[in-house]
């Protein structure tokens, strides 16, 4: 039998907007909330392959907390962790827009229904093909 208390790894969720500085759009990270999480390897679930759905995501990310509630759009890091600060700030770069760590991940999909209770996020690879 399968233990969800053993298959977790830590993620890294962080919300990402832009605010305009003059003429200059600037990326702001958000402080960034750790998390143990069911990370699956890749995609594809025999289900929705059975049912010929082409998954659009690179990995799915499975929780079993309803109170946490990340939207589509945030950012993660599942593969390596985010610089911080000793405020638990993300790190940036000299620039002052980019992290020293950037996310590897972005929130495409959140599925989720009234009486479950696991919620799954359909994550994309930043950067990926």
């Amino acid at each position: 039998m399968r233990s969800a208390s053993r298959e977790r790894q830590k993620v890294w969720f962080s919300r990402k907007t832009e605010k305009q500085d003059g003429i200059d759009t600037i990326e702001v990270y958000d402080k960034p909330a750790m998390k143990l999480l069911a990370v699956s390897v890749g995609t594809g679930f025999p289900t929705e392959i059975a049912a010929g759905i082409v998954p659009d995501y690179d990995r799915t990310v499975t929780s079993y907390d309803k109170n946490f509630q990340p939207l589509e759009g945030d950012v993660l890091w599942v593969d390596r962790e985010p610089e911080l600060d000793e405020e638990g700030n993300i790190k940036l770069e000299d620039d002052e827009a980019t992290p020293t760590v950037p996310p590897d991940y972005i929130i495409k999909r959140i599925e989720q229904s009234q009486k479950s209770l696991t919620v799954k996020y359909r994550i994309v690879k930043i950067g990926g093909s």
